[in-house]
């Protein structure tokens, strides 16, 4: 079969080995694959490898851990209502010899961007009828924001959202659904601020000419005091912001903490795989709580996908191309330097 195989520094199409189900597990054919910034990372992290290791010890992944599929094959052992044919998505994660690993982003089970690969059928979920393939493929990163809302349990509002890729507009999406409002959304990219508005937010802002953190009248919000020590009286718990960190960018956990209001609650939800350094007295003068989100539980991917049923068209809003299995690697340097783009997804059968 062909797949888009990393390693070191290149990632290209190869002719690899059908991937071989074990009991338990689907055999689908990808019909949509979407490019995630966590494939993003990789790219960058097994670049780094290669300047350490010689090229026969470099490990290769086949990238691809959001997509929709048709099963083409089923396991022998395997219990499932599911039948070839179906279409499904699925969460990417199963369990090898060597533990745990993630579909597309483990070197130990290839992903999506492949004309193959294999998938839990106990973690598969039967797309509805009437919901496109490509709409689908979205059911993973859109359950990514779903999750990050749901953590916001502190504050129901206001809520700023800093970063409006795939993941931010998922939250701004899920907190607009919820009746959660208002909504402030902040992003350099006039193409993703337009997309957040489309999909709900109250304000967007241009983080290069203006501040997240000075809008909160126009959130009808007003920021407590940093102590309730100072008040006479102690009435529960104050209210404060939720603030959700979408980017993974060097630094901004950070800025995100200094421009906080007291009380409020920050959700880290972009993928951060360097060091970060803050200073732990500017949060707990102000009482903020910090809090990381990953992934999401599975009663949220199944919801995702009933929200993809329910308003398809604003689940559209994320994808900004579709492109052939032979342009992996241009869609990867698109989607890393064009900050127009949003959600790209691969056609692997194309």
């Amino acid at each position: 079969m062909r797949a888009a195989v990393l390693q070191g520094k290149s990632l290209s199409i190869r002719n690899v080995p059908d991937p071989s189900p074990a009991a338990g597990q689907l055999l689908v054919r990808p019909l949509y694959t979407g490019i995630c910034g966590s494939d993003l990372s990789a790219r960058k992290q097994m670049a780094a490898l290669a300047d350490t290791l010689p090229q026969e010890h470099l490990p290769s992944i086949i990238p691809g851990h959001e997509f929709s599929a048709e099963i083409v094959g089923i396991a022998p052992g395997t219990e499932t209502a599911l039948r070839i044919g179906d279409r499904i998505t699925g969460l990417p994660f199963t369990h090898t010899h060597e533990g745990p690993q993630t579909i597309g982003l483990s070197p130990a089970h290839g992903g999506g961007l492949a004309e193959l690969t294999s998938i839990d059928a106990v973690r598969s979920f039967r797309i509805p009828e009437g919901v496109p393939a490509d709409l689908a493929a979205l059911t993973e990163p859109l359950s990514v924001g779903l999750h990050a809302a749901n953590l916001a349990s502190r504050n129901r509002a206001p809520n700023v959202v800093i970063g409006c890729g795939p993941v931010g507009l998922s939250v701004i999406l899920a907190l607009t659904l919820a009746g959660r409002g208002p909504v402030l959304a902040a992003d350099f990219s006039a193409e993703r601020r337009a997309a957040a508005a489309a999909l709900g937010a109250d304000i967007v802002i241009d983080p290069s000419t203006d501040s997240a953190f000075t809008h909160w009248d126009s959130l009808a919000f007003a920021p407590q005091t940093m102590s309730p020590l100072l008040g006479r009286d102690f009435r529960g718990l104050p209210p404060g912001a939720n603030i959700f960190e979408c980017t993974g960018a060097t630094g901004l956990i950070d800025q995100v903490i200094k421009g906080a209001p007291p009380h409020s609650h920050i959700i880290v939800a972009g993928v951060c795989p360097h060091e970060e350094k803050l200073t732990p007295l500017d949060g707990i003068i102000r009482e903020l709580t910090l809090e990381f989100s990953f992934a999401y539980r599975p009663e949220e991917f199944a919801a995702a996908l009933a929200l993809i049923e329910k308003h398809p068209d604003k689940a559209a809003r994320l994808i900004t191309s579709r492109q052939p299995l032979a342009s992996t690697e241009a869609a990867f340097d698109s989607l890393a330097k064009n900050p127009s783009e949003i959600k790209i997804l691969i056609e692997p059968g194309a």
